[in-house]
């Protein structure tokens, strides 16, 4: 099922338990200065939203940007997926990434000794880590998929060069030299260990390499997530489950035999499934887990998720299931786990381009407020298109899941994500009905996400903010399908599958997100009213009051690098 605007509707319920201070009524107008009837010329308003700005507030963790997802190990050798990963970086200071295939066949890990045994090369897996570390930048370390020579397929397992076929009746037998059997575009091997003792040895000798070479402590703060999607088409496993739990437990129980201090965790699952059934194994067979980790897309069907009715979901699919997979690990006998879901995302085909369309950025704002407090790791899938998973990109936009294109052109999901990363630490109550964000950064500038999901009409919000005085330092950046989307110029240049570099330079600067403005929509000391075009987000930055500092970005103290270890 793809995600639409057009059939779901979202709904707001408050993170804060009872309904917080504030009301939303309809109104006309707002009163300007030295008014008291309430008129104010301008545009008729469709809420008014009162928020007190001297609360104290709650905390607000930036989880959503701590981590993002990325294709393959392979990928992060490349100058493009560098590249990408540096502008991601700066925009929203994410700390951990997270990728298949560090023991794909093409990284070399596992060579045959000559004897009968086999040995380990690393030197692929140090260029992939060193390449990270060097660019400020710690892996979330997802132990996929199986090398061949130890996996249970006897064909990869023995080369191609074994067993031997007949393509016909009377015809000789001869070699198999197909490789094609595997999951995904670059054929990623996804059966079990055919000796779980050599998955044992390979992954020791591996923990053990790391710690050496990039010391205990560095290594500790690395998550070790063992597998993906083992529930679906990446583990062969039977039975699926009980096969997952045996690579499972004897992967957390060799990594905390090297070091018990390193975090392990699973299963990795798509759509919230097993969550469950894997509390409940680790706490009865007593193995090692230092978190639970799931993925959840808002286009997952109903009937594979199968969420309960409950009066706290909002109708927001991501955090109806994060809040579900929360409230399972809370009643099992490992309640105190932390919940990662270490995939989300709008949309799981990457064949709908939704990183590249408007709507992406209001359903962001929107995931983020409804998410809050469920999970201290939300890693987006994905941050680049340098993705390969269902075989070489055939165009440059809308293209795959990133929010970078291949040569770096942003899209409406990298420019939400930069406004986003721009809230402040403390979030401020709201009412349960409205589509706002409303955070205090620790100089104490006000910092409010508003958004429009509708496709067809603008909407106009008023703002009363009690304890300011003073607005006429407020700014503004307003995304929408006009602003911060190079989807004009691409269709002015014929849409190249491949642009020259010139062209990627114009589009780099096409799809730029605006610099912040002054707000003439502040026009009153403590009121704004903001006008939001259909399918767009806003940010508006208000200074501590009494300050004349810039607003436009956070402050250098509110986000530090990521660690959730």
């Amino acid at each position: 099922m793809r995600f639409s605007r057009h059939l779901v509707t979202l709904t707001v319920l408050s993170l804060f338990g009872a309904l917080p201070q504030g009301r939303t009524t309809a109104l006309a107008a707002v009163a300007p200065p030295g008014r008291t009837d309430g008129q104010l010329p301008g545009p008729t308003c469709d809420k008014e939203i009162e928020i007190d700005t001297r609360a104290a507030g709650s905390p607000f963790v930036h989880s959503w940007e701590k981590s993002f997802g990325s294709d393959r190990a392979d990928m992060v050798l490349t100058e493009g997926y560098l590249r990408n990963a540096d502008r991601a970086r700066a925009a929203t200071g994410f700390g951990y990434v997270r990728f298949h295939g560090i023991f794909d066949d093409s990284m070399g890990i596992v060579i045959p000794d000559g004897t009968g045994g086999v040995r380990y090369n690393f030197r692929k897996i140090d260029a992939v880590y060193d390449s990270l570390l060097r660019h400020h930048l710690r892996p979330y370390v997802e132990l996929s998929f199986m090398p061949s020579l130890l996996g249970s397929n006897p064909l990869r397992r023995n080369g191609g060069l074994e067993p031997l076929t007949k393509t016909g009746e009377n015809e000789p037998a001869r070699p198999v030299t197909d490789f094609s059997k595997g999951t995904l575009w670059y054929r990623a091997n996804v059966t079990p260990p055919a000796r779980m003792a050599e998955w044992n040895a390979l992954i020791h000798a591996f923990v053990t390499h790391l710690e050496t070479r990039y010391g205990r402590e560095e290594i500790r703060r690395w998550p070790f997530e063992v597998w993906n999607e083992p529930d679906q088409a990446t583990w062969t496993g039977t039975p699926r489950m009980a096969s997952y739990f045996a690579l499972y437990d004897n992967t957390a129980r060799t990594i905390k035999s090297v070091d018990p201090a390193l975090k392990v965790g699973g299963p990795a699952t798509g759509a919230i499934h097993w969550v469950r059934e894997f509390t409940d194994h680790v706490a009865r067979a007593h193995v090692p887990a230092d978190f639970v980790s799931t993925h959840i897309y808002a286009n997952d069907p109903p009937a594979l998720l199968r969420l309960p009715s409950s009066p706290r979901n909002t109708g927001n699919t991501v955090c109806d299931a994060t809040r579900h997979a929360r409230e399972i690990v809370d009643r099992s006998a490992r309640p105190g786990l932390p919940l990662y879901i270490s995939e989300f995302g709008a949309d799981w085909d990457i064949h709908n381009g939704s990183a590249d369309r408007p709507w992406i950025a209001p359903w962001l704002a929107e995931t983020i407020r409804d998410c809050d407090g469920l999970a201290p790791l939300m890693s987006y899938w994905t941050f680049s298109d340098d993705f390969e998973e269902q075989g070489i990109m055939e165009n440059e936009l809308p293209g795959a899941y990133g929010l970078l294109s291949t040569h770096g052109i942003p899209k409406p999901a990298f420019n939400a994500f930069a406004l986003l990363h721009r809230l402040g630490t403390q979030r401020l109550k709201t009412p349960s009905n409205a589509d706002i964000l409303a955070t205090r950064r620790r100089s104490g500038t006000l910092a409010l996400a508003l958004w429009n999901r509708d496709n067809a009409r603008e909407k106009t919000v008023a703002l009363r903010l009690e304890g300011v005085s003073d607005t006429t330092q407020a700014r503004i950046v307003i995304l929408d399908r006009d602003h911060g989307t190079a989807t004009a110029r691409f269709d002015a240049m014929g849409r190249p599958d491949t642009p020259t570099e010139a062209q990627a330079r114009a589009l780099r600067s096409a799809a730029r997100l605006p610099s912040p403005r002054t707000a003439p929509e502040c026009r009153a000391a403590d009121r704004c009213v903001v006008t939001l075009p259909p399918e767009s987000l806003a940010l508006l930055e208000i200074p501590a009051q009494g300050s004349r500092r810039n607003v436009s970005s956070p402050d250098a103290t509110d986000h530090s690098r990521a660690d959730h270890s």
